[in-house]
Order: C-alpha cells, then sequence, then structure tokens
C-alpha cells in the first residue's frame, strides 16, 4: 500500500485522514504534554516541532496506515495500524470517547481486507483508559511483557493483547433480546412506522421528533441513527415481529438516552424492558461512564422508566420538544456505570 492510496475515514465526529507535513505543530503540541507522551512508548520527552517533523516524515515515507485524528477544531491525535494498533489523542480532548471512535473507524477498515485475521495491541500497566477502548474493540489480553518508555528512560511493565476477526465480526452485529422484545437497527422498511408514531401524543414529550413527519423525513430520521458501531444510533422495538417504538443513544458527548414508544404499548411495562436490556448491552459494548437523560416535568411516566432503571435526578432544567410551541419544565438524570452494575447485580428496584 502506497501513501497515496490510505482513504480517509469518518466517523459521526471525526475524520481520520492522511498525515501532512502541516500537521507538525499540532502533533509537538499533543505529544509535547508529559500526560500525553509517558503513556508512548516510541516518543521522547520533551517532544518538540522537530520530533513531529521526523515523525510525519518517516510515515509518509513509509506510506503505512497513520492518520491525522481531527474533529471540528483540527487535529487532536493520531492513530495507526503499523505492526499494531497504537494511538494518542491531546489531552483537551479526553473523556469524549474519541479514542474509541478513531480507533473503531481504523480496526473496521484493518478488518475490511478478508485477508487479515489478528491485529495486535498494547499498552502500560496502569492506563486504564486505553485500557477501555482496547476492551471494549474486543482485544483480548495474552499476557503480561515489558515495553521500553522512550519518555520515561527506562522499561515498564505491558498488558500485550490481541484481537481476532472473529471477535472483531461479532461485536459489529447487535441484536438484542428480552422475554417479550426484539432490539435491532433500524431499518429503511421502518419508515412508515417513524412516521406513524410522529402523533402530538408522542412527539410533545420527545425533543427532536417533530409532529406529521413524512416518510422521506422518516427516512432521513432513520438514515442519521442508523447503527456504525459506536455511540449515535437507535434500535427499533420490535414486539411479535412488528416495530413498536425505539430506543437510542446520542455520541459520547454525554451519551444520552431516548426513546419512543406507539400509544397502543403505553401502560405495560415495555419500554422498562426495553432500556434495561439496551443500558446492557452499551454498558458492556462502549467505553462509557455514565448515560444521561431528561423528560418533561409532566411525563411522569417517562420518569418511572429512568427510576426503574436506576437514573437519579441530576438537576432541572427548561426544555424545547418539536412538538410543543413553548419551552417547558425538564427534570434531568443521569446515571453513572458504577450504579448500573449495582443496580444489575442487586435486579434493580423494580
Amino acid at each position: 500500500m502506497t501513501y497515496a492510496a490510505l482513504p480517509t475515514l469518518r466517523t459521526p465526529r471525526l475524520t481520520l485522514r492522511p498525515l501532512t507535513p502541516d500537521d507538525a505543530d499540532a502533533i509537538a503540541a499533543g505529544v509535547g504534554n508529559f500526560d500525553v507522551s509517558k503513556w508512548l512508548g516510541v516518543v521522547p520527552y520533551p517532544y518538540d516541532r522537530a520530533d513531529a517533523e521526523a515523525f510525519i516524515a518517516r510515515h509518509i515515507e513509509a506510506g503505512g496506515p497513520v492518520w491525522a485524528v481531527c474533529d471540528a477544531s483540527g487535529l487532536v491525535g493520531t492513530v495507526g495500524l503499523v505492526n499494531e494498533l497504537g494511538y494518542w489523542l491531546a489531552r483537551p480532548v479526553w473523556g469524549k470517547g474519541y479514542g474509541f471512535e478513531a480507533a473503531h473507524a481504523a480496526v473496521n477498515w484493518w478488518f475490511s481486507d478478508p485477508a487479515r485475521d489478528t491485529l495486535l495491541s498494547g499498552h502500560f500497566a496502569g492506563n486504564t483508559r486505553s485500557r477501555g477502548v482496547l476492551t471494549a474493540l474486543g482485544f483480548e489480553e495474552t499476557g503480561m511483557g515489558t515495553r521500553h518508555a522512550k519518555s520515561l528512560s527506562q522499561d515498564v511493565a505491558s498488558h500485550e493483547m490481541r484481537l481476532s476477526r472473529e471477535e472483531w465480526l461479532a461485536r459489529q452485529a447487535i441484536d438484542i433480546r428480552t422475554d417479550r422484545l426484539r432490539l435491532r437497527p433500524l431499518e429503511e422498511s421502518d419508515a412508515a412506522f417513524i412516521a406513524d408514531l410522529a402523533r402530538e401524543e408522542v412527539t410533545r414529550m420527545l425533543f427532536s421528533l417533530k409532529t406529521g413527519l413524512t416518510e422521506d423525513e422518516a427516512r432521513a430520521f432513520i438514515h442519521a441513527r442508523r447503527w456504525r458501531g459506536v455511540p449515535g444510533f437507535a434500535l427499533a422495538i420490535e414486539q411479535g415481529g412488528r416495530a413498536i417504538g425505539y430506543v437510542a443513544t446520542g455520541n459520547f458527548s454525554g451519551v444520552e438516552l431516548y426513546y419512543a414508544l406507539h400509544p397502543d404499548h403505553w401502560g405495560k411495562g415495555v419500554m422498562s424492558e426495553a432500556v434495561q436490556a439496551f443500558l446492557a448491552d452499551i454498558f458492556a459494548r462502549f467505553p462509557i461512564t455514565r448515560v444521561v437523560a431528561d423528560r418533561f416535568e409532566d411525563n411522569p411516566a417517562s420518569g418511572r422508566v429512568l427510576e426503574k432503571c436506576g437514573f437519579q435526578v441530576t438537576g432541572r432544567d427548561v426544555g424545547h420538544s418539536a412538538g410543543r410551541l413553548e419551552p417547558a419544565p425538564v427534570i434531568t438524570y443521569a446515571l453513572m456505570r458504577t450504579r448500573h452494575q449495582v443496580f444489575q447485580d442487586q435486579g434493580g428496584d423494580g
């Protein structure tokens, strides 16, 4: 593969593009932070513009798969697949889920070649953030070793990991089952149902679904929330082979939960069942620490769903709905990963 053949990859929030010489300043600023460089084996500290220029020139010449990770502000890290998966992110963007999102895109590109079977990676002992990303991608530990940390001038204990094609492909599917329900990705064939769901008694309790949606608008709604392997998707809730609602999450910036159910199925415990299953899956699938939600004050049924699933009230606000003429009071909620685990172990509060 040549440098020119390296594709640009896009995710819901990021663009992964080939490196250019103009990236030197951003790379030097990012890797030059000791909080970043101490977790990287091959970079010195201090790290300056000359180091960044050499890094860029080396990878442009070699033509290997190394991408600049860019958000709306510009370059915020790099991700590469030279011998193994490796990445770094600038300190100011930690905690946004960019690591998983960028690595997911790179790994998906890697396994798009059917000849590739296994991908290696690893992380220094104590790097819990990186471990969370790699585990969520499906990497499994193969043992402990040591790697030289150039920035620390010493050998450091390292967790060695591998990801098989079989495990990767298994994790790209999402199909959640409960006693009564199936949760699966929304499909274009669901457009008629989404349009029917967009009635006033439903939309006035939601924040973004407008009343009277056409089927073309419903298809656009579905496309924007399609399953791509990262947060920012919606799943249809099926019962008896028919869609009756949906449950969804926003992207890593807050990981907001939202959902809707056809009025014919209100008051039957369906949404609590769907949300509990959905939460269990996304906490297991993604390296997220919390999920947030909110509901209009005049929607107590949604409050009961959230409380049954372990959410706790965090405050009050004012929200706008496409189904209301005026802003209305909102109650906000959050569910931490740690509380969710305890809640699961105890079987919920009913």
